[in-house]
């Protein structure tokens, strides 16, 4: 069996004016609204008394009934019922025409008896039709009226807030002692942040794969031991993952729980939109108001909740500017980092991090390559870094092997003979001893 809302309108003037009648509880409760447009989503609806008095004009068109589910039901009982509105008006755009008269104020006496003696007739009023067959409308009864059930021992679950706490959790204290601070302008990049976190400043990084953006704020939260969450942007995200929605507990009802973002924006910590222009549309509209003078979220699956960004909040987004898959940020939203830092791969860092002027002077040559658009794969200092350790363990064939598989296939043969033309040097820097026969052939690629 299940439950229905019904909808009704009718003209005042211009305006029309809206119902919808629900079961909570076993009462029928009524939402009442003005709307100047039928598809009207954002005017609030309000709840009557029973002192509410209802138009006597005629409605426009047949009431409809809309089957709802257990979600919506926890939600009316909160007091809203955005989703069954939304429901209802999808379902009036396919009302027929009245054929016979009523006033509202009769339609809603007439039918707050009906849904409460589950009436099967109402299902006529149901417009999507795949559903009418299937239907049958459950009365409505009290909780005080139900039979009481022996209390059933309840299997203890982990609190879900606790759970979605650790999806920011504060960084490993490794990621602050093995990081390398870099300077801009001769300006500490921790000194940077410090200032845009405590004045509310978003911090947007653009530069090349692998030149450490990411790292940089997974640090400074390491350092600062604050609590820290990297959305990884791509088109499967969803703003239910990120913001929150209603999930089920133990005693069968629905509770809602925060995304990683609202925690942040209600607890502080550091929070970076990875790889922004990556960003999906549906998630950055609801970031707008975050990002500008605001710096708020609104919860519309939760009631509307407003919620105002920790004073300890740090918001930071990094990019890869036209990179293959990636799409230029308009300028409204680029507008709203106060901080814009160019991060290129920085030589210093690559001496303590690499430290073999070889490969180093290798990649230099192939990132050249890179610049000209003769190769589609930058040169990182993440790979950079790949390449030592393999080198190490494994050795340095094995390494420069790995090495040319992060290229396409096309371009491997080049890399490979550019990575042969400096073996030499990069194994001597390694402090690999160089056969006399490897020596040899080097000897002679070099004078040839």
């Amino acid at each position: 069996m299940e439950q229905v809302a019904l909808f009704m309108e009718s003209p005042i003037g211009d305006i029309n004016y809206q119902s919808i009648l629900v079961g909570i509880n076993g009462e029928v409760e009524i939402f009442n609204r003005f709307s100047s447009n039928n598809n009207d989503r954002n005017q609030v609806w309000n709840k009557a008394d029973d002192s509410h008095e209802y138009p006597t004009t005629p409605l426009s068109n047949n009431p409809v009934a809309v089957v709802i589910d257990e979600h919506d039901l926890e939600m009316a009982t909160l007091g809203h019922i955005a989703n069954i509105s939304i429901k209802a008006i999808n379902a009036n755009e396919k009302a027929e025409v009245i054929t016979n008269p009523i006033t509202h104020k009769e339609a809603i006496a007439d039918l707050a008896v009906r849904l409460a003696n589950g009436d099967q007739s109402l299902s006529e009023l149901i417009t999507d039709k795949r559903r009418v067959n299937g239907v049958v409308i459950q009365p409505l009864v009290k909780k005080s009226d139900m039979p009481i059930e022996p209390t059933k021992p309840i299997k203890e679950v982990q609190d879900t807030t606790e759970m979605a706490m650790n999806l920011i959790s504060i960084p490993d204290p490794k990621w602050a002692e093995q990081y390398i601070n870099r300077k801009f302008d001769g300006v500490k990049d921790y000194d940077i942040l410090d200032y845009a976190r405590t004045n509310g400043v978003n911090v947007l990084c653009e530069g090349n794969a692998g030149a450490g953006k990411t790292i940089l704020f997974q640090s400074y939260a390491s350092a600062r031991k604050l609590r820290y969450f990297n959305l990884a942007n791509n088109n499967g995200v969803e703003p239910s993952q990120l913001f929150g929605r209603w999930i089920p507990d133990s005693n069968g009802h629905y509770r809602w729980q925060d995304g990683a973002i609202t925690l942040l924006f209600r607890h502080g910590g550091v929070l970076l939109l990875n790889e922004i222009n990556f960003l999906p549309v549906r998630v950055s509209t609801i970031l707008f108001s975050a990002l500008d003078y605001r710096r708020e979220i609104q919860l519309l699956d939760n009631g509307g909740e407003v919620i105002k960004a920790h004073p300890n909040l740090l918001i930071a987004g990094d990019m890869n500017a036209g990179y293959r898959g990636t799409q230029e940020m308009n300028q409204a939203f680029s507008d709203r980092f106060g901080i814009k830092l160019e991060f290129p791969y920085d030589r210093v860092i690559e001496n303590k991090v690499v430290g073999n002027k070889a490969l180093l002077t290798l990649a230099d040559q192939l990132r050249e390559q890179y610049d000209k658009e003769e190769l589609s794969t930058p040169i990182s200092t993440r790979i950079l870094v790949s390449f030592m350790a393999n080198a190490k363990q494994f050795g340095v064939d094995f390494a420069i092997t790995s090495f040319i598989n992060a290229f396409n296939k096309d371009e491997r043969s080049g890399i490979r003979l550019a990575c042969e033309t400096h073996k030499h040097n990069i194994s001597k820097d390694l402090g690999v001893k160089v056969s006399e026969h490897e020596a040899e052939e080097y000897t002679t690629e070099v004078l040839a």
